[in-house]
Order: C-alpha cells, then sequence, then structure tokens
C-alpha cells in the first residue's frame, strides 16, 4: 500500500492518540498490521533479548469480550476518584479527552484489531522485580518498540491510541487469551483502525523553555 506523503517530522509531530477518528467500519488487512509490526520489531530493547510477544485481536466475537473487559477496567478506575473527581481535568483540551475516551469506551467492541503487547517479568509491588531499575529496564525494552508502531500506523493512513483501563482487569484478559499471567506483564491494548481523514496537526504542548532543564533541574538557560 502507498505512504502518506509526510516528511519524518511530520510522523513525529502529528502521530496523535486517536478515538473519535477511528473507522469502526473499514476492514484492516492481517498484512498491513504484520508490515507495522516488522517495523516495530526493529527498536531498541533491553539486551537484544527479543522477549518481548505480541498479540493481534481481529476475531469479532473475541472483540467484544474484550471490549466488556476494557469497559469494566474503566469503571473500576472511575471508581477510584474522589470527591476531587478526575486529576486530569484542569489540563488543556480535558473536555476534549473525555468525550473520544467515551466514543473509543463506546464503539470499542466494533474496532477491526487490536493489539497487545507483551514483557516478560512483572513489577508490580512486593515482586521482586519492583526495584525501579528493574521497572526501566523492562518498560525501556518495549515501549520504544509500541511507539515505532503506531509511528508505522500513522504512515499507512491508520491511528491507535495508548489505552490502560483494561489493565485493572489484566488477570481475566491473561485468562482469556491465555496468557501465563505471573510470566508476561501487559504493556496496554491499542486500537488498529484507519482514521477518518489524515490531516492531523501537533497537540498543545508547553514549551520547552518551562520543561527542560540545561545541566540540572530547573535551570532557565534557552537552547539558543
Amino acid at each position: 500500500m502507498s505512504l502518506l506523503d509526510l516528511s519524518p517530522d511530520e510522523v513525529l509531530t502529528t502521530t496523535r492518540a486517536v478515538r473519535k477518528r477511528l473507522d469502526f467500519d473499514r476492514p484492516v488487512e492481517r498484512k498491513t498490521i504484520a508490515d507495522c509490526l516488522r517495523i516495530a520489531l526493529q527498536a531498541p530493547n533491553g539486551g537484544n533479548m527479543n522477549s518481548w510477544r505480541w498479540i493481534v485481536i481481529d476475531d469479532p466475537g473475541l472483540m467484544g469480550q474484550v471490549a466488556d473487559l476494557y469497559r469494566g477496567g474503566m469503571d473500576d478506575y472511575i471508581a477510584t476518584f474522589g470527591e476531587e473527581g478526575y486529576p486530569g481535568a484542569g489540563v488543556e483540551g480535558a473536555d476534549r479527552i473525555e468525550t473520544s475516551t467515551m466514543h473509543l469506551r463506546e464503539n470499542f467492541h466494533r474496532l477491526p484489531a487490536l493489539l497487545l503487547p507483551l514483557i516478560p517479568g512483572r513489577t508490580d509491588a512486593g515482586n521482586t522485580q519492583s526495584h525501579i531499575f528493574y521497572q526501566a529496564s523492562q518498560w525501556g525494552s518495549v515501549i520504544q518498540a509500541v511507539w515505532s508502531f503506531m509511528l508505522a500506523l500513522r504512515t499507512r493512513g491508520l491511528g491507535s491510541a495508548w489505552t490502560t483501563a483494561h489493565l485493572w482487569r489484566e488477570r481475566e484478559l491473561a485468562e482469556l487469551l491465555g496468557i501465563p499471567f505471573d510470566i508476561y506483564m501487559q504493556v496496554g491494548l491499542f486500537p488498529i483502525a484507519y482514521t477518518l481523514g489524515t490531516d492531523f496537526k501537533p497537540a498543545h504542548r508547553e514549551p520547552i523553555e518551562q520543561v527542560v532543564g540545561w545541566n540540572g533541574f530547573g535551570t532557565a538557560a534557552t537552547a539558543g
């Protein structure tokens, strides 16, 4: 398939978390997903061990069961909010994020496909692997591959979003898919669908002067 006419900088600055603009009715060929995964697996990973595993879900019946777990996990998370409500409510554009999140929730079962990355070892509190070194090493061995996958989707006119709500019910999904829960940790759940239009733009971000320090925390030197 042909790629979008985007420069590397455009790909990097316009790959968005897409929810409202996912095309739930257009099928996605397995070959397209496999091509994106071949690119993603070229990302660096700890010791070049390739210890990750990837599950693609495209069976409609199974998708419905996963959608139920996703919605249930989201309910579990919302139940943790106190009187103050969602902690990110004050962020610019939070209202749009909320409506797009609810749109995905309502249509999750209609997704053409999902990607579930796995990494061996668990970082749960109390686990011997909970030390920050092990956490950084494990997440650092898969996150860049997932992002490469999302970039590869973007160049082909598809989109995704980094979702984690189902992790409140991670064990149930592990049982559903036959994942050895004590061995593999689920990274997230990533929708796969063509986007409605491809004209995405850079999002709001704080200027680097407010978030970047040079040679120390909180220093205000400019980048030049």
